[in-house]
């Protein structure tokens, strides 16, 4: 049987995500008469496009270098750096607003439609799927792939078909993952990532609500030789019913991610509450505090911005202060005891709280097994990868889904007349 032109390819698009989706009407695009198959084992396809950013599906993220966008990413970050020097977030945006899709930027930089509503994007991907011809087979989880001279025999219910070309962009999936190992594939071991501490302390007890927006936390695990492993990221903190949780806790369990899963999410978590002084500036602040401003008042009435008044009182506690005596009593152990608690606050994390943000995973193909320049496989010709099943990861944001595109972009590019 002659090869395939490029106008004759029969595609196969095994996952109906993101990248799975961005890569088949891409390349329907630059290729209107390749044949191009999605095979989805859900039921619908999108669904994560569906339920992102809380039904308004959060696009990608207005940051628009190269370099600094590829450090929101824990893993991942050198590859895409290559990527968004080819497609990034004003690629992205120009994409969806030429396609139809109105768009609006907030005021910490996620980007949504304009309408508020995932649907919307489903519907434009609908739309051009239907406008070239785009098969699009749910239900149909894809059983194996078998490469059979330069081509691919997929089985699904028992049918087999062959394709010129797979595009393998199934996700957070064990039989994705065992896919791509049975087409020659590593995959590292998965495992969650972006999810809240949960941590038992009677220090934030009774604290669930209060928020701090601009705190230093230092992650320190215990790693697998014994040495200590530390993570250390700024950011908002908010204290929950179980725990901790806001943009600087996803910072650290992401970057800490696997080695929290190796220790069994038991880990030490060090806050400065007042990373904007020096311990002496602290220090100085307190005492006019306690022995000069405020000396006569008693210790529970008082407070010190930018610490919560909850907060600040369980803090004066568990520094041994009486909040009942006058703030002139107290004493140099305890001025030392709450200096130690804003600085260098010691809270034990004793597992991870569920999330809605734990969709995203660390872990899949190793990266090395790709060509970053076209998404094909190093191992085998015409076998391409993109999305969640790689081990890239991104912060919550818009990034993940950045990198979905900008992939799928990179899929449609190199499947283009010409480069085929």
């Amino acid at each position: 049987m002659p090869a395939s032109t490029p106008s004759e390819q029969r595609i196969a698009v095994v996952g109906g995500g993101a990248a799975g989706f961005f890569a088949a009407v891409n390349t329907a695009e630059k290729n209107p008469h390749a044949k191009i198959t999605i095979f989805e084992a859900a039921h619908q396809p999108l669904q994560k496009v569906f339920i992102s950013g809380g039904g308004r599906c959060n696009l990608t993220h207005a940051c628009f270098d190269p370099i600094r966008l590829s450090e929101f990413y824990p893993r991942g970050s050198k590859e895409l750096r290559s990527l968004f020097s080819r497609f990034q977030p004003t690629d992205t945006m120009r994409w969806f607003e030429n396609h139809g899709l109105s768009l609006k930027v907030e005021s910490d930089n996620r980007v949504f439609p304009k309408s508020n509503r995932s649907q919307d994007v489903i519907d434009l991907f609908l739309d051009i799927t239907e406008k070239y011809r785009i098969d699009i087979r749910t239900q149909s989880r894809v059983e194996s792939i078998q490469p059979q001279n330069g081509k691919f025999e997929i089985t699904v219910k028992g049918r087999q078909d062959m394709f010129d070309v797979c595009v393998l962009s199934t996700g957070f999936s064990p039989p994705g993952w065992k896919l791509a190992e049975s087409l020659g594939h590593t995959v590292l071991k998965p495992v969650p990532s972006l999810f809240p501490f949960t941590v038992t302390s009677p220090v934030i007890q009774g604290l669930q609500g209060i928020s701090l927006t601009s705190v230093v936390g230092k992650l320190t695990t215990q790693g697998p030789t014994g040495k200590n492993i530390i993570q250390q990221a700024e950011g908002a903190l908010l204290i929950t019913h179980a725990g901790l949780s806001g943009p600087i806790i996803y910072r650290l369990s992401a970057w800490g991610a696997r080695e929290l899963a190796e220790t069994q999410y038991q880990a030490k978590l060090q806050l400065d509450l007042l990373p904007h002084l020096t311990e002496e500036e602290l220090r100085q602040q307190l005492r006019q505090l306690f022995y000069e401003t405020e000396s006569k008042k008693k210790l529970q009435n008082t407070s010190f911005e930018p610490i919560p008044s909850r907060m600040w009182h369980s803090l004066l506690a568990h520094s041994g202060a009486n909040l009942d005596e006058r703030c002139e009593t107290t004493g140099k152990k305890t001025l030392n005891t709450l200096i130690e608690h804003l600085k260098r606050l010691q809270l034990p994390i004793s597992g991870k709280s569920p999330s809605k943000e734990e969709f995203v995973s660390c872990g899949g193909v190793l990266l090395k097994e790709i060509d970053f320049a076209t998404m094909q496989s190093k191992r085998m010709a015409n076998l391409y990868f993109g999305g969640e099943i790689l081990n890239i990861d991104g912060l919550t944001g818009g990034f993940n889904f950045q990198a979905c595109w900008s992939e799928g972009w990179t899929i449609s590019e190199a499947l283009s007349p010409g480069n085929y």
